[in-house]
């Protein structure tokens, strides 16, 4: 009888055992990230922050996806992040507008969204936004180049792809500023996508037609760095600048080949939206926007900024 009920606690024992090492594995908690274009450059660098403030919980389970700048497939990711009852998803929206549907599932099924970097289309139903103005990136931008200029003279733009939040907010920026500057002619304007192939190719096409243009503002750096190229082979010199401040284009205003550039810190807006996201699934309050400001970067601070990447 001794021996019988010894196994019978044994039994017992292990199957306790078992149940807790199920219930533990079944607290681990999830939180999906899903970004446009893991080959952006800024966007390396948003998830370099993003992966050095995840280390600190290995508790939790970190997801990372790649859209690959196609909103239907981020809508597929955010469906199978909802399947999986993920604790929580921060998202980088490839389209505000497209992404209003999937955004109200995930929140109908109740997951909380982080957005990060460009705000959604129907932000007020997410618990928090990490980043920062797009609006405040276009004005100091415009308003540097419009100093350079001295008040007038013609200005080429290239913008990021129509209908991003940041491509939108940050025109709206530049537009601000121009109001303020009517000897100042937008003599052409073309979007190239975020890409420098892009930017390199459409600048091409306007230094071949004979445009007189004396300043390129760019949405991002690495269109600014395309025109660059692109006036650099034709041997024409003229005022370029962009936003993000990334390693390559703060060594382009070092040289005195950019004029300058606008900082957007993107490992700050990656490390913030990670504490923020784990804030949430661990029941605390969190703010409704985290804002990080945008700096206007000269040749003087060059050193300086590209030491926040180290």
């Amino acid at each position: 009888m001794k021996t019988r009920r010894m196994l019978v606690w044994l039994v017992i024992m292990l199957c306790a055992i078992s149940l807790c090492a199920v219930t533990g594995a079944a607290k681990k908690k999830t939180i999906g990230v899903l970004i446009c274009d893991f080959s952006d450059q800024f966007q390396v660098y948003m998830m370099d922050g993003m992966k050095e403030a995840d280390k600190k919980y290995p508790d939790i389970e970190f997801v990372y996806q790649d859209a690959k700048y196609d909103a239907n497939t981020q809508m597929n990711q955010m469906e199978n992040l909802i399947m999986r009852n993920t604790d929580a998803i921060i998202v980088m929206p490839v389209d505000a507008k497209a992404s209003v549907p999937m955004v109200k599932q995930a929140v109908n099924a109740g997951i909380p969204i982080i957005s990060v970097n460009r705000k959604l289309e129907n932000q007020e139903v997410a618990v928090s936004y990490v980043g920062s103005n797009d609006v405040e990136a276009g004005e100091i931008l415009m308003g540097q180049m419009a100093k350079l200029l001295g008040g007038k003279g013609n200005i080429a733009v290239l913008e990021g792809q129509m209908g991003h939040e940041p491509q939108i907010r940050r025109q709206q920026g530049i537009m601000n500023i121009l109001k303020k500057y009517p000897n100042i002619k937008i003599v052409a304007d073309m979007p190239a996508d975020w890409y420098r192939d892009k930017g390199m190719a459409v600048m091409e096409n306007w230094l071949q037609s004979g445009l007189k243009i004396d300043a390129v503002v760019a949405h991002n750096d690495e269109m600014a760095i395309g025109a660059l190229k692109a006036a650099e082979d034709a041997g024409v010199r003229l005022f370029i600048a962009g936003i993000d401040a990334t390693p390559e284009a703060l060594d382009f205003v070092r040289q005195g080949k950019l004029a300058f550039t606008v900082f957007q810190d993107a490992k700050g807006q990656g490390k913030g939206a990670i504490e923020t996201a784990v804030q949430v699934v661990n029941g605390k309050k969190v703010s409704k926007e985290v804002i990080i400001p945008f700096e206007l970067v000269f040749k003087e601070k060059a050193d300086e900024y590209e030491a926040k990447y180290k």
